[in-house]
């Protein structure tokens, strides 16, 4: 063999070492990306854990607990179309609120209460219902800083 061939022989063992070693880095680093995955399908697993959550495409968590969609009602205010969702560690409850009375209510405090399936509070938190005529709806919002998707209930209570 000539010196040529050794050099160009050894320069291709040289180029697939280095092939092979790139790859494997690629074929390692997406492994360890699978196996993020992996973990967050993990936090996910333990959203299974979290029973009444489903995960939107955008990652927000959104309650789907029948029991705490169920309309709730305090005074001549009904709550109805709840809707609770987590993202990036804030809560946020949103629901209808109606006037189902025959007068006009005046700005109204109340508590929500989030529970878990044994009726145990996780939080309360406390929010604001503006005046309204009778009959007429308006949209209530109140929101926790954590997450609190997962809750199975809640009540409401005015504040005195």
């Amino acid at each position: 063999m000539s010196k040529k061939t050794k050099k160009i022989i050894i320069a291709l063992i040289i180029v697939v070492i280095i092939v092979i070693a790139i790859v494997a880095f690629v074929l390692m680093k997406s492994k360890g990306t699978k196996n993020n995955g992996n973990n967050t399908a993990g936090t996910s697993g333990n959203t299974a854990n979290e029973q009444y959550v489903q995960m939107l495409d955008d990652g927000t968590k959104l309650n789907t607990s029948s029991k705490l969609g169920e309309a709730k009602k305090v005074g001549d205010l009904t709550f109805e179309n709840i809707q609770l969702t987590a993202e990036g560690g804030q809560t946020i409850l949103l629901a209808d609120v109606t006037n189902t009375g025959k007068k006009a209510t005046d700005t109204v405090l109340v508590d929500i209460k989030l529970l878990d399936e044994n009726g145990n509070e996780i939080v309360t938190v406390g929010g604001i219902v503006q005046p309204l005529e009778a009959g007429a709806k308006t949209q209530f919002n109140t929101s926790m800083t954590l997450d609190y998707a997962n809750a199975y209930d809640f009540e409401v209570t005015e504040k005195e």
